[in-house]
């Protein structure tokens, strides 16, 4: 049975969790709207563009692969915005707003990194700019419309208001490229919607000055766009927002990497856990610190809870147990509290290409050797399980 003080820590945890993600989880719904089949043949009524051939192709990705947004001259951030993905700036070096900006990636300002994300953002926007068009649909509104895979021009500007819906046909492999001359802009509440097996990953938007998505967005694929990207108030982007040479300016966003283009080979997290001191008396309190390691370039979130019973007669502190490994910097943390254990919830996470800890004072009032081990394979994540265990040994004199 769970211990009353670990009910009321996840409990608060969860409460703070679902505000937060309110906004996320209603950008999904939008986005999986009319998924479940039903995809019979769409009539010219419904604005579907079906003589365009799928010559479409998804070219490769570069180290811009594991970057949400990537900035040229600046990355600005007004409000709560969450970036699930890295962060970059080059040949820029300025990135302000986060806190109170969200970032579960790492952050790369002007470093080697996002020069190199930067150059192959350039090859990525003249391998979609070099695609030949399977349908010119300049001065054409894109809401309303459902167009097959394929590559679509705009000699000028494009502008979505309302709806566009991607339907894949059952191919997951389907791809959509968009080129426009100029401009893309949405209206407010516009949205892309993704239907039978049509993948966030191979949408890509190729934009010839600058993006602006309009209040209360739901978007869909890769902005890559040779000037700037502005996200106003609320919109929310599932792919990557990569402006080669200007800004990209946000305003409480959704950025978030699309699934299907995470790396599948990953490394597995590893933990370490110690005393400090190793040695103390009997009802002096040492602290156990488990560290926990992730070498991906995406974060790797706990799939079940780690739980670390302590061997009998050590016994947590009152109030000292923390943790960094967290959705949000708001959060007190995803930690279990119980007198004999310590242990991260489900919803903890280590973040890409660093460490985060789990931290509590402990003590006992009986002299002895206590030995405290996790086997291997109790960090489960999206990355892989430990795959060694972890010992850490205290002393009471």
């Amino acid at each position: 049975m769970m211990h009353a003080t670990e009910e009321i820590a996840m409990s608060i945890s969860k409460m703070w969790f679902t505000k937060l993600l309110l906004s996320a989880l209603t950008a999904a719904a939008v986005l999986i709207a009319g998924c479940s089949g039903g995809g019979g043949s769409q009539t010219a009524s419904q604005g579907n563009e079906g003589n365009a051939a799928s010559a479409s192709a998804a070219p490769p990705l570069g180290t811009e692969q594991s970057f949400a947004v990537l900035g040229g001259s600046t990355v600005t951030n007004t409000g709560p915005s969450v970036i699930t993905g890295n962060l970059g700036v080059s040949p820029g070096t300025a990135i302000t707003g986060f806190p109170p900006g969200i970032l579960t990636g790492v952050t790369h300002a002007g470093d080697a990194q996002a020069i190199q994300a930067q150059s192959d953002t350039t090859t990525l926007y003249d391998d979609l700019a070099g695609q030949a068009c399977t349908s010119d649909i300049t001065g054409q509104e894109l809401g309303g419309k459902t167009p097959v895979p394929g590559v679509y021009c705009f000699s000028s500007s494009a502008q979505l208001t309302g709806a566009l819906t991607l339907d894949a046909g059952g191919n997951a492999g389907a791809v959509w490229v968009f080129q426009t001359g100029s401009t893309l802009t949405t209206a407010s509440n516009s949205s892309v919607l993704l239907k039978n097996g049509a993948q966030a990953c191979n949408v890509f938007w190729k934009v010839g000055s600058s993006a602006t998505l309009g209040t209360g967005t739901t978007f869909v694929g890769n902005i890559v766009a040779l000037t700037s990207v502005t996200l106003t108030t609320g919109a929310n982007v599932s792919g990557r927002v990569l402006a080669r040479n200007g800004a990209v300016t946000m305003d409480s966003n959704l950025v978030t990497l699309p699934v299907c283009n995470i790396p599948v080979t990953s490394s597995p997290p590893t933990m370490v856990k110690t005393f400090s001191p190793d040695t103390i008396s009997a009802g002096g309190t040492s602290t156990l610190t488990i560290t926990f390691s992730n070498t991906n370039d995406t974060p790797a979130n706990l799939t079940a809870p780690l739980i670390d019973t302590l061997p009998s007669g050590l016994v947590v502190v009152d109030g000292s147990v923390g943790t960094t490994c967290i959705e949000t910097p708001l959060l007190s943390g995803w930690f279990i509290v119980d007198t004999g254990k310590v242990g991260l919830t489900a919803q903890g996470l280590i973040p890409a290409n660093g460490t985060c800890t789990e931290t509590a004072d402990v003590t006992a009032a009986v002299a002895g050797s206590y030995r405290n081990s996790l086997p291997a394979g109790a960090l489960q994540t999206t990355q892989g399980n430990n795959a060694a265990e972890t010992v850490a040994t205290l002393t009471v004199n």
